[in-house]
């Protein structure tokens, strides 16, 4: 069973020690999977015997299985230029990049899909619909999915803010978030500080948190009231941002049917504004059947 579906549905049945187990694994990520058993029990202050339980719980064999599992997650560390260099190394042919490429995406859907709860999902989808603002952080890549999730919240009629660097100060964006908001952080290895920043201030604000990301492992996920685990990886210098976008998709549809006759005032009132101003280019038929062309400017 993959691990996000492990974490997912046994963080909660996890004693006290585990759980100390488990967050420092979090916090020292990079040192934890190195160590032996008797070690880690060492620095998170907890017994050996519980850091077999808590690999025990999580459906591993022993110890040495749950960490090459994490050894694995490794290699999402690893630099563009170090992934680009085993990409040239393993790549054949361009019909070769475009088939492995689709592939991939093909799994990372699927994956995802397994591997998302549905109450999870679903109590991301309430939290949207009943928060009084959204703030949706995501940088570098993850910022794409971030700012479609923004725009599109908007045309939903809610007050969604993306957190974006560049454009005023963060924290001036942040002030005033309470328990009646929504934080939301995207972010894929390598983890953005910033966003694990934001999260963290919007959790010591009482705002709800929720995380998109790899898994349960990642750091979004410690200041995170649901995460959902999402499947990014590509034999590429970049990631995919394709299941991503999907779950984006996801949430939109299901909280515009949530609120249908909110959705449809809020879709009523940019349609209105949109035709008035011409936004987009009508087809070829309404010209045809005529509506006036507006001659092109020369400036």
């Amino acid at each position: 069973m993959p691990i996000n579906t492990l974490l997912a549905d046994n963080r909660i049945q996890l004693t006290g020690a585990q759980k100390q187990a488990a967050q420092y694994i979090m916090d020292h990520y990079e040192e934890s999977i190195f160590l032996t058993a008797s070690k880690l029990a060492q620095k998170a202050g907890v017994s050996e015997a519980t850091i077999v339980r808590l690999a025990q719980v999580l459906g591993f064999d022993g110890y040495p299985k749950l960490q090459q599992m994490l050894r694995t997650k490794l290699k999402d560390r690893l630099t563009t230029v170090t992934r680009l260099e085993q990409t040239v190394k393993n790549t054949r042919t361009d019909g070769d990049i475009l088939t492995k490429i689709m592939q991939e995406d093909i799994r990372n859907l699927s994956e995802t899909l397994r591997d998302i709860p549905l109450e999870t999902f679903r109590q991301a989808v309430t939290d949207m619909k009943n928060a009084r603002r959204i703030y949706v952080v995501g940088l570098r890549g993850a910022h794409a999915p971030a700012l479609v999730l923004a725009l599109y919240l908007r045309f939903l009629g809610k007050q969604a803010t993306p957190v974006i660097p560049g454009y005023g100060d963060v924290w001036n964006t942040l002030h005033g978030m309470s328990a009646d908001d929504l934080a939301i952080g995207i972010s894929f290895p390598r983890y953005t500080k910033l966003t694990i920043d934001v999260l963290e201030y919007a959790k010591e604000n009482g705002t709800r948190v929720g995380a998109i990301t790899d898994s349960l492992v990642s750091p979004l996920a410690r200041n995170a009231d649901w995460v959902l685990p999402v499947h990014s990886r590509l034999d590429s210098f970049i990631e995919s941002f394709t299941a991503s976008m999907s779950l984006v998709n996801a949430l939109l549809t299901e909280l515009s049917v949530q609120n249908p006759e909110e959705t449809m005032k809020a879709l009523k009132e940019r349609e209105f504004l949109w035709q008035k101003k011409e936004i987009y280019v009508l087809p070829y038929a309404d010209y045809k059947n005529g509506r006036k062309k507006r001659k092109p400017s020369h400036r």
